[in-house]
């Protein structure tokens, strides 16, 4: 025998049953009580709220229809509970079928409240960071000139580098032409990102360029992105 699947039925037939109970004690209990402006039936629309079936009003039937058992006083709804307005006794309320029931004025006033409060923390604090900012710095433009030997020494540091780097290259990276190339040769299998053909002669430089449109195009949710070790491979999303 299956427990757990015998479980989960048992789970589904109660409910279903606590569903028809909740519906037919929420009939008996508005048997006979009538909308206060049309006088037409009831129907439980929620915990704590019924509705007119021929106007649509929606009202507290406790606080309509329910008086204190001592002092004969109305209900209000103080939080998340009941009280008699004159003595201040707790009034169980004869609609409610789980017993609970929720101020939502209440609720939503303590959370604009909440929300108030934390605007106006969050304005404290950028207040006390302006206040505490410093000037702003200024640097004069370095002089390589002022350092003798620095730009052989800088030179130095190049040597052997066959590829130059060179700062029009900048201008020369087309976002969208490698976004639709890597799209051309991806479904839904990972290839590894060295894998698809370059458009430069410049390999390296092709390949930071593939992964950086590979990037924006994970960030768009059109591809996936996973690394094994220190390859990087790609797939369809």
């Amino acid at each position: 025998m299956n427990i757990i699947t015998v479980a989960f039925d048992m789970y589904a037939a109660v409910e279903k049953f606590v569903t028809k109970a909740q519906r037919f004690y929420y009939l008996v209990m508005l048997f006979g009580c009538r909308c206060p402006k049309c006088n037409g039936s009831l129907s439980m629309a929620a915990e704590g709220v019924c509705r007119c079936c021929s106007c649509r009003y929606e009202f507290d039937p406790t606080v309509a229809f329910q008086q204190c058992s001592k002092c004969g006083g109305n209900p209000v709804l103080r939080v998340r509970r009941y009280q008699c307005k004159k003595c201040g006794s707790d009034i169980i309320s004869t609609f409610l079928f789980r017993g609970v029931v929720f101020n939502a004025g209440y609720f939503r006033r303590r959370m604009a409240e909440s929300r108030q409060r934390k605007k106006q923390q969050r304005q404290r604090v950028q207040q006390m960071l302006a206040e505490c900012r410093s000037e702003p710095l200024t640097f004069e433009a370095p002089d390589l000139n002022s350092v003798p030997g620095l730009i052989d020494a800088l030179n130095g540091l190049t040597v052997g580098i066959e590829v130059p780097v060179s700062a029009e290259l900048k201008g020369k990276f087309d976002l969208n032409r490698y976004q639709r190339h890597i799209k051309s040769y991806l479904d839904m299998e990972p290839t590894y990102l060295r894998e698809i053909p370059p458009l430069i002669e410049n390999l390296r430089l092709d390949l930071i360029w593939r992964f950086i449109a590979a990037i924006f195009l994970d960030h768009a949710g059109l591809i996936n992105i996973y690394q094994q070790g220190r390859n990087i491979l790609v797939m369809k999303n």
